[in-house]
């Protein structure tokens, strides 16, 4: 049975199992939000898997959109 959970959740679980990980809420929050990782929307929280995210982890998982960095913002004085 899959659990869903939140970004801060999952990030408590990877950091709980591999206090040297680099997967932050940023970096899942970055992952939900390009849509590199399946997940759920409710309201305004992201719900994700864990097996999601291992999956993607380990290469397994195939985007629908590329994964492409963000491009700065310019901001303007008016």
């Amino acid at each position: 049975m899959l659990r869903p959970r939140t970004i801060r959740e999952a990030a408590a679980y990877f950091q709980e199992n591999d206090p040297q990980t680099c997967l932050t809420e940023t970096a899942i929050r970055t992952l939900l939000r390009t849509g590199a990782v399946p997940s759920a929307r409710v309201g305004r929280k992201y719900l994700v898997t864990i097996e999601a995210l291992e999956a993607y982890l380990a290469g397994s998982v195939k985007s629908k959109t590329p994964v492409a960095p963000i491009a700065p913002r310019k901001w303007q004085i008016k």
